[in-house]
Parts: C-alpha cells; sequence; structure tokens
C-alpha cells in the first residue's frame, strides 16, 4: 500500500520540524513518502533542516500566495498514494504512527478517513436530547449513528442519542489534520474552497465529502498516537483577535453545506439566539466575549454571503476585516 504523509509549513524556526522529521526517520513503517508544502517566509530555516534528512523520501512544493485551503488543496492535488496521512509541523509522532494507520485502512475497507478517538463516551441529560431533537437534527438521516455531525441548519453539533461506544470504530465528522488519514478514493477529487485565513472547519467538509462517498470518516479509540506541540498556531489562537477569527469561521460551515443541502435557517437563527444567549450568560472572560462575537460575525458573514449569491472570496475578505 503506497502511503504519503504530507503537511504544510509557514514560518517554522526550524525546532518544531526538526523533531517531526526526526521522529518520521524513526517509524516502524517506512515505506512512504514526504510530500511538504513550504510557503516561505522571512527568517524561515524549513529548507536547512530539511536538506539534513537525506534518508527520507521528502518533495517540497512551494506555495506562492494564499492560505492553509491554498496549501492544502496543493496536498490533495500533488499526492497519488493509496493513503495520504496528513499532520502539522509541530507533530511528533510515535514510532508505529504510520503503520497504525495503514493497518487500519487495510482491515476497515468501509472506511474513508482514520483518526484518534478523545472522548470518554458521558452521559447527557434530558435536556439536551430534547433540544437536540427540536433543533440539531442531522443534516442526513444516514448521519444519526454519528457521534458528530452538521445538522440540518448547517451547524456542527455532537450527537446525544450516540451509545456505539463498543463498536471496532466510531462513526464521527469531528477530526484533526494533525492526525488523520484519507483514502485516495477520498481526497483525490476534494478541493476546499478558498474561504478561510485559518482553515478552521477544514476537516469536516472532509469528512463530509468522505460520507457522501460512502466510506466512513471513523475513530478508533488507542490509536495513531502523537504529541502536538502546544502553541499559538492557526487552529489554537491565543490572542482575542484569532479566537474571534476562529469561531467566526466555525459558523461558515452554513454557506458552505448550504451548496449541498436545503437548510432550515429560519431554525437557525432561533437556534443561534437561544445558544448565544445562554452562553453569554455563563461565560464570562474576554476569550468568551470573542468566541460570541466570532460566532455572531460568522453568521452574519454566512447568511449575508448566501442571500446575495456572493462567492468564498467575499468571504475571506469580509474575514480580514476582523484583524
Amino acid at each position: 500500500m503506497e502511503v504519503t504523509v504530507a503537511l504544510p509549513t509557514y514560518k517554522n524556526n526550524g525546532t518544531t520540524i526538526r523533531d517531526l522529521l526526526e521522529s518520521l526517520s524513526h517509524q516502524t513503517y517506512a515505506n512512504f513518502r514526504l510530500l511538504v508544502v513550504y510557503k516561505p517566509s522571512d527568517g524561515d530555516v524549513t529548507e536547512d533542516v530539511i536538506s539534513k534528512y537525506k534518508n527520507l523520501d521528502i518533495e517540497v512544493i512551494y506555495q506562492k500566495e494564499g492560505y492553509i485551503e491554498e496549501a492544502m488543496n496543493l496536498i490533495f492535488s500533488n499526492a497519488n498514494a493509496d493513503i495520504l496521512i496528513t499532520t502539522d509541523d509541530d507533530a511528533i509522532p510515535s514510532k508505529d504512527w504510520i503503520r497504525n494507520h495503514v493497518n487500519l485502512h487495510e482491515k476497515f475497507p468501509e472506511v474513508g478517513m482514520v483518526g484518534p478517538y478523545f472522548g470518554n463516551g458521558h452521559k447527557i441529560n434530558v435536556f439536551k436530547k430534547i433540544y437536540s431533537f427540536l433543533m440539531e437534527r442531522p443534516l442526513d438521516e444516514r448521519m444519526k449513528d454519528y457521534l458528530t455531525y452538521f445538522s440540518k441548519t448547517g451547524i456542527f453539533v455532537g450527537n446525544p442519542f450516540f451509545n456505539n461506544y463498543n463498536l471496532p470504530y466510531i462513526k464521527s465528522f469531528s477530526f484533526m489534520g494533525v492526525n488523520m488519514s484519507v483514502k485516495k478514493e477520498v481526497y483525490k477529487d476534494f478541493r476546499l474552497l478558498q474561504m478561510t485565513l485559518r482553515g478552521i472547519g477544514y476537516e469536516p467538509y472532509l469528512c463530509f465529502h468522505s460520507f457522501i462517498k460512502g466510506l466512513y470518516p471513523a475513530t478508533f479509540k488507542d490509536c495513531c498516537k502523537l504529541f502536538h506541540n502546544e502553541r499559538d498556531s492557526l487552529s489554537r489562537p491565543k490572542s482575542l483577535s484569532g479566537i474571534k477569527e476562529r469561531y467566526a469561521e466555525l459558523m461558515l460551515s452554513v454557506y458552505y453545506l448550504n451548496k449541498f443541502y436545503k437548510l432550515d435557517l429560519t431554525k437557525l437563527k432561533i437556534d443561534m439566539l437561544i445558544k448565544t444567549l445562554s452562553w453569554k450568560l455563563h461565560k464570562k472572560t474576554k476569550e468568551d466575549e470573542a468566541m460570541l462575537d466570532g460566532i455572531r460575525l460568522g453568521l452574519k458573514i454566512s447568511l449575508e454571503a448566501i442571500q446575495n449569491n456572493y462567492d468564498s472570496m467575499w468571504i475571506r475578505s469580509k474575514l480580514k476585516e476582523i484583524q
């Protein structure tokens, strides 16, 4: 089975990507190619670090413009392996990381995407179940046996009725690009809209694509272990403006899914009004306020774009105004 490990990198000082390359040099599954999409920046030493790892089969593709979506699209279009494993330049995979991903794809051919499961299967109160039944029904009835899914209103939600924790794998739309693998049938014809600045939510869109193709996005317990360095990053911002951007981008799923399904936008407005009022009563920090501001802004941008038939680049221009 041919394997490509791929990552986008930008503004790396060489420290974290060196740790990644070192860990990839000691994988128990050695038959893989490494694809690095590199966007040059001042003071970046990525190329210097990569040049020292001649034991690895590395291809560097230069990203001339754009953001994370353009970088991921370069990965999807240039990869051609049976299995594509994605990660970040600040990750440290365990020695069996690649082997775990490959073994699971071989064992479960009906699975289109593989990733680790991070939950613990906790009880949900009756109120949450009632609210979910009324306001968060799955976009497609086939999603009802998923742990997380997109609702009929276009937002990403958890499934309080899920109880299939003892199965070999858990169907879910909750994936992280730092540690996921995708079959060629799924990734090869998938392209992200050029819509965001941080790429928030792109993984569930890929899950949705896998779902449409009839291949399950599945998470597994105790698999594919990897350490992810804690730092300010695109997906884990620390600044208030970054937090606002992140949550605004999460709400863009409404715009994205409206292209495939007829969403209940009236129920969406009611749902988000109830939720934001509830969150506002319980969350008091500046970070909480930035989150709420981002949710409101993202919803506003999505609805305006739908109403006026604006393209994805218009959405990106509105997100830039946050900065």
